[in-house]
């Protein structure tokens, strides 16, 4: 019982309500369906020639074009859902009401998170039977594709996570969701470009006698397997970060890097979430207050 009382999350439930019976949700699954559809039904009609043969390397192009199409649906659609997820309630004037309520500020948070992302998880998971087709013809592991479901998971806790703490630090929706589309696109670009400089003064270096022509590289490697683009690339095999790890002698643990960019955004969306449940928390740590005094 005290397993279900927790669980029980009247902010998650309202929000889920109001979500998922709005009469726009069917039209957006169906419409999004249907695109997606239409281009992976276009696009085997195309490459078999009219169903007269397949091959799996094209198989695996479109699995690729799918998944991330997907991704930049994620990137785009997340923060947008979730940077409000606070301010608007503070907007209505309605966030004093809430903290005044039984509601925790951990419920509070972890319910406003989820239900924002909700919607876009279940727009992901619908687009399953589309895989599935793919899949049919080749060409694809069945461990990418739960690899690249679990990717989706991950980037849109992360994003979601974000988009919520600015939430909850900044007053204004709409400020907030500039913030976290500036932070978001920042860091995907910015991860880019820093591993392609780094690995070029290091080639730069190599050229001029500075470096050792045996020098490790792996570790701007992980830079870009902490991309979303270049780590869902790897999943198939692809980019720049496809041997990370795995090569003998180097000093980062053999493991898929898959698992440094879950690692990495676990370990952001807690970090995210506690500072949104201490930013709205009405009443702050004795250990906090202590410290405020005695400056």
């Amino acid at each position: 019982m005290n397993i279900l009382r927790r669980l029980n999350n009247p902010v998650l439930f309202n929000e889920w309500k109001m979500r998922m019976r709005s009469g726009r949700s069917p039209w957006m699954i169906f419409s999004y369906l249907l695109i997606l559809g239409g281009i992976t039904l276009f696009y085997i009609f195309l490459e078999t020639d009219g169903g007269t043969y397949y091959n799996p390397n094209d198989t695996r192009e479109l699995f690729m074009m799918l998944s991330i199409l997907q991704l930049g649906m994620i990137v785009f659609v997340v923060p947008g859902l979730t940077s409000g997820a606070i301010s608007g309630e503070r907007e209505r004037q309605t966030l004093s009401i809430l903290l005044t309520t039984n509601v925790s500020a951990t419920r509070l948070i972890l319910g406003k998170w989820l239900s924002s992302l909700s919607f876009m998880t279940f727009l992901v998971f619908a687009t399953i039977p589309l895989y599935a087709i793919v899949f049919l013809y080749g060409g694809i592991s069945p461990v990418q594709v739960v690899k690249v479901f679990g990717f989706y998971l991950i980037t849109m806790f992360g994003i979601g996570s974000i988009g919520v703490l600015l939430s909850t630090l900044i007053k204004r929706t709409g400020i907030s969701t500039v913030v976290t589309y500036a932070i978001v696109f920042g860091y995907s670009i910015g991860t880019m470009v820093l591993a392609e400089i780094i690995r070029e003064f290091i080639r730069y270096q190599r050229r001029m006698g500075n470096l050792p022509s045996s020098t490790n590289t792996d570790w701007t490697d992980i830079i870009y397997s902490l991309n979303p683009l270049f780590a869902i690339l790897h999943i198939f095999e692809e980019g720049p970060t496809n041997n990370v790890g795995l090569r003998y002698g180097t000093w980062f643990p053999a493991i898929d890097p898959f698992w440094y960019y879950a690692i990495f955004f676990g370990m952001v969306t807690v970090v995210c979430l506690l500072l949104a449940i201490y930013a709205i928390h009405p009443v702050r740590p004795r250990l906090f207050r202590a410290a405020r005094k005695e400056k």
